[in-house]
């Protein structure tokens, strides 16, 4: 860990090292350290790159206010995994089981812009939210978009871990009811900062927590934090059960709904005690690494993710990264990926390198062992997970 003094602002503590931290990424920082109603320090995980206003994997403490760019666009997104305790058998579970479970899985969950044919139930999620312009989202959005997948760097993964057991992974998000959210709020913090005279650009505009729009976002974004948990649950349960249906004809018999799910979000704030007092901290593209608190640290489609199990470490605010984070923008990954090295980057799995999600490939992505080593003090490593296959959507989006 290294830290940044900030003339006229926050202590940065970084977990990747200063030199690394790209241009683009270091003005958010600043402006973020910067920032009139941020706390004594923030803190900069290593798969650190540049988001939208606020850096992907910064946590960010801020004294009696939200700042809805602080948590991103994708509210509540986040990872889940399961392991279903079954042994790999290599000779049995090999490229033509795993690629005819990636068919049924793709029949099954809607991945890219695609939706559910039959609307689903929300349940405890059919509840109004405190935006009255948004209404219609729990109405016609949310039901089409439960439990399914989107695009972007979201993913449907099987993996194997080191004693050879298979796991299923999600990476999932709050779709569209997420986007609007954030931007809907987004709109009301500036508008709100310029009244107050407050200098901070639009980007890291801010709400009061002693407001009642401050007050209103906080449930919206508790609401589309669910949104997206409900999600990754249907999904991971549905990647399992449908591994349950293929190896039942082998024999091989489990209970999905016994098997224990590990859950962990990435854009999210919420009021913590940190240093003796109360403070909002925005974890955007980072996770909470409380002490013994299970967490997952996701790889690219060729190489590993880890399950982790967190230190709670006070000077990071007890988080950690939330994946390998990008080393290439999305525009210079298509460009300079070839298919032939999406190919050989993808050759020790059963994935398909497929054009639409390009810029997914491995090569847009930091090492992930590299991130892993420079936060051993933030985390322990309990399971390494190697990909057997990944299933994605069409990658069209953000940087959030």
């Amino acid at each position: 860990m290294n830290e940044i003094e900030i003339s006229n602002g926050a202590l940065v503590r970084t977990w990747l090292p200063p030199g690394e931290i790209e241009p683009g990424a270091m003005e958010q920082i600043v402006n973020s350290a910067r920032h009139p109603e941020v706390a004594d320090a923030i803190a900069i995980m290593p798969d650190c790159h540049v988001g939208y206003g606020v850096t992907i994997g910064c946590v960010f403490p801020t004294i009696n206010a939200v700042v809805p760019n602080a948590v991103g666009v994708d509210i509540g997104c986040g990872m889940s995994a399961i392991n279903t305790g079954v042994r790999l058998d290599e000779r049995r579970f090999d490229r033509q089981f795993w690629r005819a479970w990636s068919g049924d899985v793709q029949r099954n969950i809607p991945t890219g812009f695609a939706g559910n044919r039959t609307p689903a139930r929300l349940e405890r999620l059919d509840r109004p939210l405190r935006a009255t312009e948004l209404q219609s989202l729990v109405r016609d959005k949310a039901p089409a978009q439960l439990g399914t997948l989107g695009g972007g760097n979201h993913f449907l993964e099987a993996q194997v871990d080191e004693a050879g057991t298979v796991w299923f992974m999600v990476h999932s998000g709050s779709r569209h009811t997420g986007l609007r959210i954030a931007n809907h709020y987004h709109t009301l913090a500036v508008a709100n900062s310029q009244a107050r005279g407050l200098d901070v650009g639009r980007d890291l505009s801010s709400l009061p927590l002693d407001d009642q729009v401050g007050q209103d976002y906080l449930v919206d974004m508790t609401w589309a934090a669910e949104f997206a948990l409900e999600s990754r649950l249907r999904m991971v349960r549905g990647l399992v059960q449908i591994f349950a249906d293929r190896i039942e004809r082998l024999g091989i018999l489990i209970n999905p709904e016994a098997l224990p799910v590990i859950n962990i979000p990435h854009n999210v704030a919420g009021l913590e005690m940190h240093g003796g007092r109360t403070v909002m901290v925005h974890r955007k593209g980072a996770t909470s690494a409380n002490l013994d608190e299970m967490g997952i640290i996701p790889g690219s489609m060729g190489s590993p993710s880890y399950i982790v199990r967190g230190r709670g470490n006070p000077l990071s605010f007890n988080s950690c990264s939330h994946g390998a984070g990008r080393r290439m923008g999305r525009k210079r990954a298509k460009e300079q990926i070839t298919q032939s090295d999406f190919e050989r980057s993808l050759q020790n799995t059963f994935s398909k390198a497929s054009m639409t999600y390009v810029d997914e490939a491995p090569g847009a992505y930091k090492p992930i062992e590299t991130v892993i080593e420079r936060q051993q003090d933030l985390v322990e490593i309990v399971h390494t997970l190697r990909p057997i296959i990944t299933v994605k959507g069409d990658s069209k989006a953000r940087e959030d």
